[in-house]
């Protein structure tokens, strides 16, 4: 009496299993031509759960973009400025380690930037739920994931412990928080004793002149979206800032943007061990 072949049975996604046998011939064991094409199932029914996985994150970031609105912009006509801004900041400051936090963050173009050009560790916090989501999906896209992470939240009520980070930055937010000396407070609270904040907006005195002239013409100045709510920097800023001590600090104008345009914040916390 011939004995029947033993069977295997192997799971695959959504609960489905194939069954299939395989055949002994003396000491050894081959393949059915039935175990072959249960292969040729699985591989296939693999291949359309991964497309239906690349079909779904690819609504899933549609609806994001759709969701937050500058996406177009950071990507599109503003997409140069960043990697120039990152560029910018590592020559400025020489700060390449540690820990860095971009307040008002949006989608990541500045933390990415600045993640490829050093070993940074880059917390992009934003208030939006969609740019927080939004920037983890484009995290992910550039392989950055454990360097670049996104964590919703207030820039005026930080979610960091205190003196956590080397350097913190900020580009195009300031204009929009409601207390913005209260956002410099947070700034100061969670740098390290010798670290720096770099918090404004405007381009970068490296990012190649033609754009930048043609930026400003375009977009009207140098900072995402408008809007009432929009509020400049202004000299009377810094004086209140050093009246809270929150010092050194000083106001930075970009010379080729326009007046109303290209202010920056440079905030220090002083050593440890300084007088």
């Amino acid at each position: 009496m011939s004995q029947r072949p033993p069977t295997a049975l192997l799971s695959r996604p959504g609960g489905l299993r194939l069954r299939c046998r395989v055949v002994s011939s003396g000491s050894s064991s081959r393949v059915s031509e039935e175990w072959s094409a249960s292969m040729r199932q699985l591989a296939s029914v693999l291949a359309l759960t991964t497309l239906a996985a690349g079909v779904a994150g690819a609504d899933y970031k549609s609806d994001l973009i759709e969701q937050y609105e500058f996406y177009r912009t950071a990507t599109g006509a503003f997409a140069p400025v960043y990697p120039a801004l990152a560029q910018q900041i590592v020559e400025d400051y020489g700060v390449t380690e540690g820990v860095c936090i971009d307040m008002g963050g949006g989608c990541g173009s500045l933390a990415i930037a600045l993640a490829r050009i050093t070993g940074l560790r880059v917390y992009v916090l934003d208030i939006d739920p969609a740019a927080v989501r939004l920037c983890g999906v484009l995290v992910d896209e550039a392989g950055l994931r454990g360097r670049v992470i996104p964590i919703e939240g207030d820039a005026q009520d930080m979610p960091f412990r205190d003196e956590f980070a080397e350097l913190v930055v900020s580009r195009g937010s300031v204009f929009f928080w409601p207390d913005q000396l209260a956002g410099l407070r947070e700034a100061h609270r969670v740098l390290k004793p010798g670290g720096v904040a770099f918090i404004g907006g405007g381009f970068s005195r490296l990012l190649d002149p033609e754009i930048k002239r043609k930026l400003i013409a375009d977009r009207g100045g140098g900072n995402q979206g408008g809007g009432s709510d929009r509020k400049p920097i202004h000299t009377g800023l810094v004086g209140e800032a050093r009246k809270a001590g929150l010092r050194p600090i000083r106001l930075i104008h970009d010379p080729d943007d326009r007046p109303e345009f290209g202010w920056w914040i440079e905030l220090r916390k002083r050593p440890s061990n300084a007088e």
